[in-house]
């Protein structure tokens, strides 16, 4: 028996230790610097707004955040080398729409599973926005759907790719008021989008309220109604589609993630780190300044977010390809 007595409490010392050692090691993480893979090209807009947001970060990190672009199949390869690194809480990685929506929908690389993700915050949130010229006929949402109801598919709203990040949620405006848009794709991105709308050969832009600025800053378009739960503090005096009686939220995004494996402690000393960034006034003037779209959701709340937006974008999708408009393979 006291063999026995001495062997267990030898084993009880050896576990407390083990933990003790545990629990010290998540103290001091992290200990050395953390790779950030981009998955997208060097220079550009999502590259230039992370790097400038992990130079921030460093400071409530307290170690330095090494950037690594690794690009190809629209974000989808950089994200899985993200997922597929060793989860020891030195590797994250910035995703965006096409890295939870264009990417496992179309199954463009193999062995990609989002549920791999563990997500640490969002950066950036731009709400997509109904834009129309500043001469255009239509003063509310209302009158745009009434318009559209007396001759059906002959407005044109123009979006920057078929079933992509755009032309989603007009679709789902479209629906929701019951009413058929003719939906006009740039596939070339929002400058020619834009000079489209300004010389008349749409009738209205779903674009990101961003790209809109310039445009109704000059007095040459105006913003209809964005696509979010509130306001946008850029156009406080336009006002949301829920507002105006519809339920379509939606917009572009710039995420933080790591693996679903690393340790729960380290996901939340990241997590912290980041929110401490938006805490930070330099920051937030920077934000401002270059007019980021800075929006702070933890965790929890970013998977929340892209839960929603995986549901309500698949079904569209879904409905594209029955419909013959998409080809999935």
């Amino acid at each position: 028996m006291q063999i026995f007595t001495l062997v267990k409490s030898a084993a009880a010392s050896a576990t407390i230790v083990m933990g003790l050692g545990s629990a010290a090691l998540a103290q001091d993480y992290p200990q050395k610097d953390i790779m950030h893979i981009m998955p997208w090209s060097a220079g550009g807009g999502t590259d230039t707004v992370m790097r400038t947001f992990m130079s921030f970060a460093e400071k409530p990190l307290g170690v330095g955040v090494n950037t690594q672009n690794v690009t190809g199949a629209q974000s989808g390869v950089g994200t899985l080398r993200l997922m597929k690194s060793r989860p020891d809480g030195y590797t994250i990685g910035s995703l965006t729409w096409d890295s939870v929506i264009t990417v496992p929908y179309y199954e463009l690389v193999p062995g990609y599973d989002t549920e791999e993700l563990a997500y640490l915050g969002s950066v950036t949130v731009h709400p997509t926005a109904l834009v129309v010229r500043a001469d255009a006929p239509w003063t509310t949402l209302g009158e745009m759907v009434e318009a559209a109801r007396k001759a059906p598919g002959t407005i044109k709203i123009s979006n920057v790719g078929t079933g992509g990040v755009w032309h989603l949620p007009a679709l789902d405006f479209e629906q929701q008021a019951d009413v058929e848009f003719l939906h006009v794709p740039y596939p070339k991105g929002s400058g020619p989008q834009r000079e489209a709308l300004l010389s008349g050969e749409t009738d209205a832009a779903s674009t990101s309220i961003s790209a809109a600025y310039s445009a109704v800053e000059s007095g040459q378009a105006r913003v209809l109604a964005v696509m979010a739960d509130e306001r946008d503090p850029n156009f406080p005096d336009v006002p949301t589609f829920k507002e105006a009686g519809y339920d379509v939220v939606w917009g572009g995004f710039r995420l933080i993630a790591t693996q679903a494996a690393v340790d729960a402690e380290q996901q939340a000393t990241l997590e912290a780190a980041f929110e401490k960034v938006f805490q930070d006034a330099a920051f937030l003037a920077k934000a401002e300044e270059t007019g980021m779209g800075a929006v702070w959701m933890d965790g929890e709340e970013t998977e929340a977010y892209i839960s929603s937006s995986q549901t309500k974008a698949f079904a569209l999708m879904d409905k594209l390809v029955a419909d013959g408009v998409l080809d999935k393979n």
